[in-house]
């Protein structure tokens, strides 16, 4: 089959934890981003700045989209992630636009939160039906033990930001925690990220602990999800523990190139990318052989779950 990449800016349809059916728009070069946190599974930031900027040209992700919803291509929602914060495109909000005036996708902004306090990436971001920013820590030394960002971001500036956005935006603001052994899963600590995401009036809390691979040079454990649903009621609303949905097409109607572009940013868990394809294991883990065999792809343990990804990522 031929594996050369299709598209350069999209990636998936994925099947995402909390959105169904994603298909992914990238607007960072790998790696830009505002932090440089210690659970990333894209990589450790090469280029750690705020500097909003065209990362990638506007023009020819649009091209990209244009050429892909043409084609009948299916997803429940489009949306701005990947290698990077995606405000950090300084045209992020035309993409949102173009996005919605095909009239038939939703879309949504997966951010860490740290540009929201300026007013523009405010208003570009109220664009989307979801916006979800991270809140991880509870003061500046968690945050910047946890996050590692770009001089000049700091605690007190995401708060703003994301209260700021709270009361601007109508439509779904959903809070993601991040949960690691040994930074921020002590009751106390718990119970602090809570207090204060509780101050953003959020849609949504959804309580993660790491399940890829953290590759920015840091060994990050998961924690029990035993832990998680313990913690989860302390959270307003009560935190969900996000699974797998959505249905990516089979294994077998999957082409190469389509398997490289989803791999390449988002390692999944086997037994969970088989269930989204409406597969068992080893029939998924047969079509990916040859690709595993070529050295594209690589199937690895992360704490007791077979993950599979593009080798050397």
């Amino acid at each position: 089959m031929n594996s050369e990449v299709q598209y350069r800016y999209l990636f998936g349809p994925v099947p995402s934890r909390r959105l169904g059916l994603s298909l992914g728009v990238d607007l960072n070069p790998a790696k830009v981003c505002t932090e440089n946190c210690v659970f990333c599974q894209v990589g450790r930031t090469t280029a750690l700045t705020l500097e909003r900027n065209e990362w990638v040209p506007t023009a020819d992700v649009l091209a990209e989209f244009d050429r892909w919803a043409a084609a009948g291509h299916q997803a429940d929602v489009v949306t701005l992630s990947g290698s990077g914060e995606p405000t950090m495109h300084a045209r992020f909000g035309d993409v949102l636009r173009h996005v919605k005036a095909a009239g038939r996708f939703k879309t949504a902004i997966l951010s860490n939160g740290t540009l929201m306090f300026l007013p523009e990436v405010r208003r570009d971001a109220a664009e989307a039906d979801v916006v979800k920013v991270t809140l991880s820590a509870w003061d500046e030394e968690s945050f910047r033990k946890i996050h590692r960002p770009a001089e000049g971001a700091t605690f007190a500036r995401l708060l703003e930001g994301e209260r700021a956005l709270r009361a601007e935006f109508r439509g779904q603001l959903w809070v993601e925690v991040m949960l690691l052994p040994g930074y921020n899963d002590a009751p106390e600590q718990v119970r602090a990220i809570a207090e204060l995401a509780k101050s953003l009036r959020p849609d949504a809390v959804h309580l993660n602990t790491t399940t890829r691979p953290a590759l920015a040079g840091v060994e990050v454990p998961r924690l029990p999800e035993a832990w998680l649903r313990t913690v989860a009621p302390w959270f307003a609303p009560a935190a969900e523990i996000p699974v797998f949905a959505g249905r990516a097409k089979t294994p077998e109607a999957t082409t190469d190139a389509e398997w490289l572009d989803l791999l390449a940013r988002h390692p999944i868990a086997l037994d969970a990318l088989a269930t989204a394809c409406g597969a068992d294991v080893p029939a998924l883990e047969r079509r990916l052989a040859p690709l595993v065999a070529a050295g594209q792809l690589a199937v690895e343990e992360h704490h007791g779950v077979r993950m599979v990804r593009v080798a050397g990522a």
